[in-house]
């Protein structure tokens, strides 16, 4: 009986009306019109993270909202694992992030609840610059919470 129980939350979470919201949401976003409007003017925290992929090996560039708060380094997604993204992040554990400044390799940690991630997911909701995304988030603010999987993001020192 747990099994089916486990069954059944993961296909709510996954097949949810916040999780159908998110996943058209994000399909209609116009990437390529972002990433040419993100080299010419700052469009807010959008950077790009450089994910290699669980199966190909091969770098995979995702465009995030990289929260900052203090020195900390935040990202996340609202549907959480059933974004490509993050089972890559998770699988390969670290990254690099292109920035204007240029490219920081990071090191990836899974934030489970608590403080740190309700911080988190407060500042990537604050920190969204186009309105109707911000009004999004705000919206599905429990649903983030729940399903949600967002990260710190820890710069890798040379050894």
């Amino acid at each position: 009986m747990k099994a089916a129980s486990q069954t059944l939350q993961r296909f709510d979470a996954a097949r949810g009306t916040w999780a159908r919201v998110f996943r058209i949401f994000f399909a209609l976003v116009p990437t390529p019109a972002v990433r040419a409007i993100r080299k010419a003017v700052q469009i807010g925290p959008i950077e790009e993270l450089v994910i290699v992929g669980r199966r190909s090996g091969h770098d995979r560039r995702v465009l995030i909202v990289l929260a900052q708060v203090g020195s900390l380094w935040y990202v996340g997604h609202a549907n959480g694992h059933s974004a490509n993204w993050v089972r890559n992040l998770i699988a390969a554990g670290r990254a690099r992030v292109i920035t204007r400044a240029g490219a920081t390799t990071v090191r990836a940690v899974l934030l489970g609840p608590g403080e740190e991630r309700d911080i988190a997911i407060r500042e990537h909701t604050n920190q969204q610059k186009a309105l109707p995304t911000r009004l999004l988030y705000r919206a599905a603010r429990t649903y983030i919470t729940s399903a949600g999987a967002f990260f710190r993001l820890e710069p890798e020192t040379e050894k």
